[in-house]
C-alpha cells in the first residue's frame, strides 16, 4: 500500500478466454515474478464460482496454493464477484520491508498484518463469516472477529481509516429483513461511541454471490498520522440519511450506513486520499434512473469533487496536486460494461482500472467505484 511505502496493483491473465485454472496458474506465474523485487503480504482474488461447493473448493485451493508459493504468511481472500474480463483477478499490495516490521495476526475466521514503523502502528486485515442465508449472524460474527483482531493489536474501532463489506446478496432479504440494512444495524452497534471526535471510516459496501459477510480494513495507530473525513456538498452524508432511503419495514431499528464518503490520510509524509464506494446520489437521492451513462458521470464528479482544490485546502495550507491513483468499478449488470468503460475512459483515459459485475446497495444504482487519490 501506499502508505507503506508500497502499493497495491491488479494481476490479470494474459489470455481472459482460458480456463479457470490455466488463467489461476497465469497469475500466479505473474505473482512469482512480481514477489521476487517487491514484498507482497496480501492478495484477494477476484472470481465466480457456479455454487456453494465450488466457492469453497476454490477458496480452499488459493489458499493452499498461496501458502505453498510464498516463504511469509500472506493474508489470502477469494471474494465472489466476476471480472467483467476474465475469470480470476488478483489485487495484490506490498510493502516496504526495510522501512516496516511485520507481524501476522490469526484467528479463526480472519487474518491480519501489523506493520511498525518507530510509535506507528498500522493493521491491514480481513474478517469473515458465512452462515446460510444468514444476514445478521454473518455481521455479528465478523465484526466480533475484527474486534478480536484489532485488540490482539493493541488498537479499537475508532481507529479503523478504512473499510471493504462485501455482502452475499446484499440487497435481497433475510426471512423478512433486508441483508444491507441488517449490516448496517450491527455496524452501528459495533462504532457505537468510537467515532464521536473524528468521523466514520472511508467505505465500500458492495454485493457478492457468495461468502457470507467479508470485512476487509485498515487501521492506524500513530501519533505521526493525520486523518480527516472529507464531506462531499453535493450529497448527504451516508451517516446522515433520512428514513425514506433506508429499507426494511420489517426492522425494529434502521440505522444509517456508518461512513465518510472518503478520508484523507497522512503519514511519514505520504498522503492520499481514500474514496469510499460512490454512486450517482445527489443529496441521498438517486439520480438518473435506467441510465448507466449518466450515472457514471455523476458518480465520477461527485468523486471530483472529493479531491477538488476546495476540498484539499481544508486538509493543507500547502498546494496539493492529487493523481486519481487507481480506480475499482462495480457494475450490476455485464450489459452496462461498453457504455461505463467508455465514460469513465472519457475522464480519465488510461488508468489503470478494473471492472468487476457485483450488486449495488440499491435496486435503482447501476454502478459504483472507488479508489485512492494520491496527493503530490
Amino acid at each position: 500500500m501506499y502508505f507503506l511505502n508500497g502499493d497495491r496493483i491488479y494481476i490479470k491473465p494474459v489470455d481472459g478466454s482460458m480456463s479457470l485454472n490455466k488463467q489461476l496458474q497465469d497469475c500466479l506465474q505473474q505473482l512469482k515474478n512480481i514477489n521476487s523485487g517487491k514484498k507482497i503480504f496480501k492478495l484477494n482474488f477476484f472470481a465466480d464460482t457456479h455454487s456453494d461447493k465450488a466457492y469453497w473448493q476454490l477458496k480452499t485451493t488459493l489458499a493452499q496454493l498461496v501458502h505453498d508459493q510464498f516463504s511469509d504468511p500472506v493474508i489470502c481472500s477469494l471474494i465472489a464477484q466476476p471480472p467483467l474480463t476474465c475469470r480470476i483477478l488478483v489485487e495484490a499490495f506490498y510493502y516496504d520491508s526495510v522501512l516496516w516490521k511485520r507481524e501476522y495476526i490469526t484467528e479463526p475466521s480472519g487474518s491480519a498484518m501489523l506493520f511498525q514503523r518507530e510509535d506507528t502502528r498500522v493493521l491491514i486485515g480481513n474478517a469473515e463469516a458465512t452462515q446460510l442465508d444468514a444476514c445478521r449472524k454473518n455481521a455479528e460474527d465478523a465484526f466480533s472477529t475484527l474486534g478480536r483482531l484489532l485488540k490482539t493489536a493493541g488498537q479499537s474501532p475508532g481507529q479503523v481509516v478504512r473499510q471493504w463489506n462485501y455482502m452475499e446478496n446484499i440487497i435481497s432479504s433475510s426471512g423478512d429483513k433486508q441483508c444491507y440494512q441488517e449490516f448496517n444495524n450491527v455496524r452501528s452497534d459495533f462504532y457505537s461511541g468510537h467515532f464521536n471526535k473524528n468521523g466514520y471510516p472511508a467505505a465500500t459496501g458492495i454485493g457478492t454471490n457468495r461468502g457470507g459477510v467479508i470485512i476487509e480494513f485498515v487501521s492506524v495507530n500513530s501519533g505521526h498520522a493525520i486523518h480527516i473525513p472529507l464531506d462531499n456538498s453535493l450529497q448527504v452524508s451516508a451517516h446522515d440519511y433520512s428514513e425514506n432511503v433506508l429499507i426494511g419495514e420489517n426492522h425494529d431499528i434502521k440505522s444509517t450506513p456508518k461512513f465518510e464518503r472518503a478520508r484523507y490520510l497522512e503519514l511519514f509524509g505520504k498522503k492520499q486520499i481514500f474514496i469510499s464506494g460512490t454512486a450517482s446520489i445527489r443529496g441521498e437521492k438517486t439520480i438518473g434512473a435506467g441510465d448507466p451513462e449518466k450515472q457514471t458521470e455523476i458518480t465520477i464528479q461527485n468523486m471530483q469533487h472529493l479531491y477538488s482544490q476546495k476540498v484539499l485546502s481544508s486538509v493543507s495550507s500547502h498546494p496539493l496536486q492529487p493523481v486519481y491513483g487507481h480506480a475499482r468499478v462495480y457494475l450490476k449488470h455485464r450489459k452496462d460494461y461498453p457504455v461505463i468503460k467508455k465514460t469513465f475512459k472519457k475522464y480519465y483515459g488510461n488508468l489503470p482500472v478494473v471492472y468487476i459485475l457485483a450488486d449495488i446497495c440499491r435496486d435503482d444504482l447501476l454502478v459504483e467505484i472507488e479508489g485512492k487519490v494520491i496527493l503530490q
